[in-house]
């Protein structure tokens, strides 16, 4: 099915300011905003101030006029764009998995870490955000766990938003389209006072979806969110600057759209006797616009939450930097709070004219009830980083830092499975608690050999300790009740030697440890000894060119890597008695290697006009698999 989208977009800008701009923010770090389109754009990826193209990292970075020209919007947008970055949005907003370099998440925490403005964002439903009034996002692929911890196992995404302005400017942008589409962002920005500087900006989207149900009728993949963030800084002295931000979202959106390809050969009687079920599909699986979209849509009184995903999202964080002759030192303290609750279809089966089977018992024909995935959670993350950075010129840069993290996660488990009056009356409803403390400090050292070629060392060391608790609040529940605590350490370096080959010639090489942590189990029909899961790590190799050629206005970068993973977090099952779904655990069963090149270059042909182009192999092969059920 083919759909084709009208947008009428218009912008108004007020006061404009050309190179007068205050200084971006990238990873918790100011940098000064270029100067024009054609500047090179200033990140910092190491905690210091750094050309992209002078950096000895895999890096893309997206400006403020690429995001709007482009209309990256979401996470998915980036995705296209990226060399060697993914994206799958797992059963729904509440469950985003972006994949840098072949290397996907099984089970456990995400494998690549997510940042806004430097700030780390826990929970899966947090990696995806609306991309508004930023001024960069910054892509950093292999493993960042030497400064920024240990779940940038694979890369790091960080979103910076846009800083205050020097002199008042303003911007309304509004978007129409077909299927209900609709969206407004707006901003304004401007000294208050010679030492205080506010940005305020917001926005507003929906959306009625592309798809409705066939069961019910209702919109399926419908959006309707909103939000703002306000940025307050204030700076009496060429060395001090102190940064408030403040920010809050609100989202209600559907769940995906989906069906149920029934499988087409190799029978065999497994659904008792007489009945024939056939095991695998052969041939060219259907696109979904060629199906019946078979979620549902409209509630019933045996569910408790509504279909798709609302959530609702406070965050705020104090930045202060103070710059001594020699070096400059920066605090980082955060908080975050983000409430969701999700209900979803959770058979995609309409059964006509008669019963049908899915995943257990048979369905009654003309219904469609059998699973319902649904949860109402919290996070609450609160962090604070320390970090002195040298300033001087010399041979020798230098960083040192502390990190403390605590979140405390919970939710309330409401699927269910109502095949029978009694399965839904004996449910648990689990409630879980996850709280973790996390202390880490960390460092890099970098040395000048020659002129050209230098090498830079970091290292982290983090002690982590994580609580879990588990309990029914049915009391005709049977979930087993628990409580579990681990700790885990971390130690995470990374090397790297890069050589200027000429002014517009940068050569390197990289060795890196990626790391991340563990976890709990709380399946019904597994052993003590399967309750905890540890961490998972790697060792990454890199080599990598970044080239500039007829004075800058051509770009050809390129990058070859090789991943040693170990210990890998996946999906095994207790061969014991019970339900499939009741012996299922994360498992460290797993090892892979994962081999690729990256390629991307750009010519401006003209100031207005350029071309730009990306390329990305990845191979990634499993070494070994062991799963306790296959003894």
């Amino acid at each position: 099915m083919n759909y084709r989208r009208v947008l009428y977009t218009s912008a108004v800008a007020a006061a404009a300011m050309v190179g007068g701009a205050m200084p971006q923010v990238a990873f918790a770090q100011q940098a000064p905003a270029a100067a024009s389109d054609d500047a090179d754009i200033v990140v910092t990826a190491r905690k210091r101030e750094e050309d992209l193209q002078r950096v000895p990292l895999a890096i893309d970075a997206f400006s403020a006029k690429e995001i709007k020209d482009a209309k990256i919007e979401r996470l998915s947008d980036l995705a296209k764009l990226a060399p060697g970055l993914n994206y799958t949005p797992l059963f729904g907003a509440q469950n985003q998995l972006p994949i840098i370099r072949g290397a996907a998440q099984t089970f456990g925490q995400l494998n690549v870490g997510v940042f806004l403005d430097g700030i780390y964002l826990s929970g899966k439903a947090a990696a995806d955000l609306e991309l508004n009034d930023l001024e960069r996002v910054e892509i950093v692929k292999g493993p960042q766990s030497a400064l920024y911890g240990r779940n940038t196992f694979a890369g790091a995404i960080n979103y910076i938003t846009k800083r205050p302005s020097e002199a008042f400017e303003g911007e309304v942008e509004a978007t129409f389209g077909e299927h209900g589409l609709f969206k407004t962002q707006a901003s304004v920005s401007g000294p208050i006072s010679e030492s205080v500087r506010v940005r305020v900006g917001g926005f507003v989207r929906s959306s009625d979806g592309w798809y409705k149900s066939a069961i019910d009728g209702g919109k399926v993949d419908f959006v309707d969110t909103y939000g703002g963030i306000v940025t307050v800084e204030y700076a009496p002295t060429d060395r001090f600057t102190a940064t408030l931000r403040l920010s809050g979202s609100d989202e209600d959106s559907g769940q995906p759209a989906a069906n149920v390809v029934r499988t087409n050969a190799f029978p065999n009687n497994v659904a008792g006797p007489g009945t024939t079920r056939n095991r695998l599909y052969v041939g060219e699986v259907p696109a979904l616009g060629e199906n019946a979209i078979l979620v549902n849509t409209v509630r019933d009184a045996v569910q408790i939450g509504d279909f798709g995903q609302r959530s609702q999202i406070v965050r705020g964080s104090v930045d202060l930097s103070y710059d001594f002759q020699s070096f400059n030192a920066r605090s980082v303290t955060s908080y975050s709070h983000r409430t969701g609750d999700y209900t979803f279809d959770g058979d995609n089966t309409l059964c006509q004219p008669g019963p049908c089977f899915n995943f257990g018992p048979p369905i009654a024909a003309g219904s469609s009830r059998f699973a319902l995935s649904s949860a109402d959670e919290s996070f609450v993350d609160i962090s604070q980083e320390l970090r002195l950075t040298s300033t001087t010129e010399g041979p020798v840069d230098w960083i040192l830092g502390a990190f403390y993290y605590s979140n405390d996660t919970t939710s309330l488990n409401r699927s269910l499975s109502p095949v029978t009056a009694a399965a839904r009356n004996t449910f648990a409803f689990g409630k879980t608690k996850n709280e973790t403390r996390s202390v880490a400090v960390f460092g890099s050292l970098g040395y000048d050999l020659t002129e050209r070629l230098t090498v830079n060392g970091e290292v982290r060391y983090e002690h982590e300790e994580q609580d879990y608790s588990q309990r029914a609040t049915n009391p005709l529940g049977t979930l087993l009740a628990l409580n579990l605590s681990n700790t885990f350490e971390f130690v995470t370096p990374r090397v790297t030697l890069d050589y200027k080959a000429s002014d517009d010639t940068l050569l390197y090489a990289t060795i890196a440890r990626g790391a991340k942590t563990g976890g709990f189990n709380s399946a019904s029909n597994i052993t003590t000894a399967q309750r905890p899961y540890n961490p998972e790590y790697s060792v990454n190799y890199e080599l990598g060119a970044k080239t500039e050629w007829l004075d800058g206005r051509a770009r050809l970068n390129a990058s070859a890597y090789y991943v040693d993973w170990k210990d890998q977090q996946a999906a095994c099952q207790n061969p014991g008695i019970g339900a499939t779904t009741n012996r299922t655990y994360t498992c460290n069963a797993g090892e892979a290697n994962v081999t690729g090149l990256e390629l991307d270059g750009l010519f401006k042909f003209t100031k207005a006009f350029s071309v730009s182009g990306a390329y990305a192999y990845t191979n990634a092969e499993y070494t070994k698999f062991l799963d306790d059920s296959l003894n």
